[in-house]
């Protein structure tokens, strides 16, 4: 209790309480600093210079001009002045403000992508962000924001995931990892090949544009006709860029199609079968159609110089086969 009474006695109530309030408002505007204003100053003020050294450069110099008992002795007079209780006090509302219209979203670049490009959006407010391996961390912040904020997440690279909506807390940061798992799409795609008949457009180095292609998906009346056609496997249900990722994708779901050629010749080779697989498969085409889902059904019409075939695919899976059939003569 002497202690206390000791310590007390030599710094003072008003000095303690100055110094402890000191400490709140300078804790609380930190904080608030450096998780909403830090991650957008330019590196062209501080380079890779952190804030903490270039305040402790800052420091060092002014100590070299001003004498260490110098300075604790005007800061100790200041903590002993009510003045400076007045002041502190006078920052809390405003500190308090500053959470409470501050929301900040940070977006963090998933392991193993090299580029992740999006565009974040909220009310009339949009933002374009670029991560790389070099910045693999940005933040977006809204200031004097007075009602609820969420951000709207577009993922335009990599491809393939839904946009997402991500609310976001007053005064407290919220991080995404970007592209979000939760976000990627599921396709079903169709692969459309080339059989039976049709095995004289092997080898070819043109498409033979004899022959037409249409397509009639769920929700499009009217048919998506590809001219020309080709020993190429053909993919559609998705848009153009998502096509190109899923073939890839799905490229060693190949035991229908060695099923298949073997169904037709049980004495094919092996070697044989890789073969045709690969020629179907290493060069795909691309039929740009709306998604589809489970339970959907696509016809797929095939006009030839001899007439018409048909096939009706049925969506069940990642990945849906139809083989295509020239038309008996």
């Amino acid at each position: 209790m002497a202690d206390a009474v000791s310590w007390r006695a030599k710094y003072g109530t008003r000095f303690i309480a100055n110094a402890a309030l000191l400490a709140i408002v300078w804790a609380l505007a930190w904080v608030w600093f450096t998780a909403h204003v830090k991650p957008h100053i330019s590196t062209l003020i501080f380079g890779s210079v952190s804030a903490s050294t270039f305040l402790g450069v800052a420091w060092l110099m002014f100590g070299s001009f001003v004498k260490k008992e110098d300075a604790n002795a005007e800061i100790a007079g200041l903590l002993h002045g009510k003045r400076l209780t007045v002041v502190l006090l006078s920052f809390l509302p405003l500190i308090v403000f500053a959470y409470l219209t501050t929301f900040t979203l940070y977006l963090a670049a998933a392991d193993g992508v090299a580029v992740v490009r999006l565009k974040v959006t909220s009310g009339v407010s949009s933002t374009p962000i670029a991560l790389t391996q070099a910045e693999k961390l940005r933040a977006v912040s809204y200031f004097l924001a007075f009602r609820p904020v969420t951000a709207h997440v577009e993922t335009l690279a990599p491809n393939g995931y839904y946009a997402g909506d991500v609310p976001l807390e007053r005064g407290l940061p919220t991080q995404v990892t970007v592209p979000n798992a939760e976000w990627q799409k599921q396709f079903y795609v169709v692969r459309l090949m080339p059989l039976y008949n049709l095995f004289q457009l092997r080898g070819r180095q043109e498409p033979d544009m004899h022959y037409v292609v249409r397509v009639f998906v769920p929700g499009r009346p009217a048919p998506i006709e590809h001219r020309g056609l080709s020993f190429s496997a053909i993919y559609l249900g998705a848009a153009l860029a998502d096509l190109k990722t899923q073939s890839k994708t799905v490229r060693p779901m190949v035991t229908d199609l060695r099923n298949t050629l073997t169904a037709i010749d049980a004495d094919m080779k092996p070697t044989d079968i890789e073969a045709i697989v690969a020629d179907w498969l290493d060069a795909p085409e691309f039929i740009d159609t709306p998604e589809l889902k489970p339970g959907d059904k696509v016809r797929v019409e095939l006009e030839s110089p001899a007439g018409k075939s048909e096939v009706m695919v049925n969506i069940a899976g990642q990945v849906n086969t139809g083989f295509l059939k020239g038309s008996r003569e």
